[in-house]
């Protein structure tokens, strides 16, 4: 028994053939439209989400201070009052050098007369010791002029203000800034053009 072909008419084939390919564009379509759907909702969520927080780095304030620093000026030498071992004679030579340089001023005067002997014995510049610091003379010119022969050195005493000055000064009191000079206020000699001037006390001037 043979079995029979069926045959279908061109017109059906074709438009199977159309309703495939028509199909099978729908589908691609809508894949598109899905794909493009879903890339726009991803852009959609990706600018709704807020931007990380950046934290700057604050820079360190260095805090000022309310008050300005107190500032102390260095000494420019060293009180060496205590590390000096004098006798009796010393004192008496210092009171008597403080009398016939400053007998019209006061203590304070009178003491700065003697820090300017005790810096010298204690300088490398001058002699070592008391006695040869007041002595101290370069033929007829001594380095404190009552020293001379028939100066006030030899002709007066020490009165009760140069031993407080003396006491003073064996005390620890010492605003001599280092001084090894002096001279007289109305005078405008060798001292003001050659050395360094420090302060004017009573009477006198004083100069390293």
């Amino acid at each position: 028994m043979s079995r029979k072909i069926r045959i279908y008419p061109p017109v059906i084939v074709t438009a199977l053939v159309a309703l495939f390919f028509a199909v099978m564009a729908i589908s691609s379509i809508v894949s598109e439209a899905e794909q493009e759907a879903a890339r726009q909702q991803a852009e959609e969520a990706a600018a709704t989400q807020a931007p990380p927080a950046i934290t700057l780095a604050q820079p360190t304030e260095t805090p000022w201070p309310t008050e300005s620093p107190q500032l102390t000026q260095e000494p420019t030498y060293t009180n060496m009052i205590h590390s000096y071992d004098w006798d009796g004679e010393d004192e008496r030579m210092l009171a008597k050098i403080a009398m016939a340089e400053a007998e019209g001023e006061s203590v304070e005067g009178k003491a700065l007369v003697i820090l300017v002997v005790l810096n010298r014995a204690w300088s490398d510049e001058f002699p070592d010791s008391i006695e040869e610091v007041i002595f101290q003379h370069y033929g007829n010119v001594w380095q404190f002029s009552p020293m001379a022969e028939g100066g006030r050195y030899w002709t007066t005493e020490p009165d009760a203000g140069c031993y407080e000055a003396l006491e003073l000064v064996m005390g620890g009191w010492d605003e001599s800034q280092g001084a090894f000079y002096f001279e007289s206020t109305g005078k405008d000699g060798w001292h003001s053009r050659n050395l360094e001037f420090l302060f004017e006390f009573g009477g006198h001037r004083f100069y390293r």
